[in-house]
């Protein structure tokens, strides 16, 4: 119960700092982060339709084609978030937004959109529009990445609204801003997940192992290998730590063992004992 409590707190949260990042920084400089508030951006211009019920009425009728394909339990946490945008994007619209130029709109309003749609997907959520339009279509092209298809929609959506407007710096500008926020809600969804997996052959692989296991507190596997050059069967070391702990780990292999010869490679998120649980 806990869990769920916090789950839709930060995707409430969440959907509070993408509606502020949209409504005070790229909607007054007719910027588009794409997706819904993207077209809703253009309806806002052209029709003075609020993105509040753009965002309520395309995400309604995604939920509809949607439902069957990807169940109830997303379906219900993407509905909510979803309901917390078109709020929020109602209420900030009458916040007085800052005068900014085109370059510090593009990048705050970039950074909080990430921010905001980095909280939201960090707990599974979603704020519907593209992010559930592309959960749909990769059912019917699943040899495509969902991070791929979400991409062609947003950047069509912002060359169609740059058209539109009949302003190119527009296009430009919102594609600057659709790399800014991507890479700020990779880094918000990455925060406190990563880590370095190593792979560990050497002669002292118990001496090894003792230190993992007892000094560094983290599990280690043993996979056994044979030797390519002189056939040599032998034990290799498997375990994963944080950051902070494989320089450390390293220093004490090395001191156990010059020669000892050490895989390193980043992992991106880890599920289990000592580290995030799902």
């Amino acid at each position: 119960m806990k869990k769920h409590f916090l789950d839709y707190s930060f995707v409430a949260l969440g959907s509070l700092i993408l509606s502020l990042g949209i409504n005070l920084f790229l909607v007054p400089l007719k910027l588009s982060p794409g997706g819904i508030s993207g077209v809703g951006t253009v309806l806002f211009y052209f029709f003075n339709i609020p993105l509040s019920l753009t965002n309520l009425i395309i995400n309604i009728a995604l939920f509809f084609v949607g439902f069957k394909a990807l169940g109830r339990a997303s379906i219900i946490k993407a509905l909510f978030g979803a309901l917390s945008l078109s709020l929020f994007l109602e209420l900030s619209r009458f916040i007085d937004a800052p005068t900014l130029d085109m370059v510090g709109a593009t990048i705050l309003g970039g950074a909080l959109v990430g921010l905001g749609v980095g909280l939201i997907i960090r707990v599974g959520g979603s704020s519907g529009g593209s992010d559930l339009l592309g959960l749909i279509l990769k059912k019917h092209l699943p040899h495509v990445s969902i991070a791929t298809i979400i991409l062609i929609i947003d950047a069509s959506i912002i060359v169609i609204s740059g058209a539109l407007f009949a302003e190119p710096s527009i296009t430009i500008y919102s594609l600057i801003c659709m790399f800014i926020s991507a890479r700020v809600s990779e880094a918000v969804i990455d925060v406190g997940y990563r880590a370095k997996s190593i792979y560990i052959m050497s002669k002292s692989h118990e001496e090894i192992k003792k230190i993992i296991l007892t000094d560094f507190k983290r599990g280690v596997t043993e996979i056994y290998t044979q030797g390519g050059f002189l056939g040599e069967k032998r034990p290799m070391l498997f375990t994963v730590v944080s950051l902070k702990e494989a320089p450390r780990l390293a220093k004490e292999i090395s001191k156990i063992d010059p020669s000892a010869f050490l895989v390193i490679s980043d992992v991106r998120e880890v599920i289990g004992e000592g580290f995030f649980k799902a």
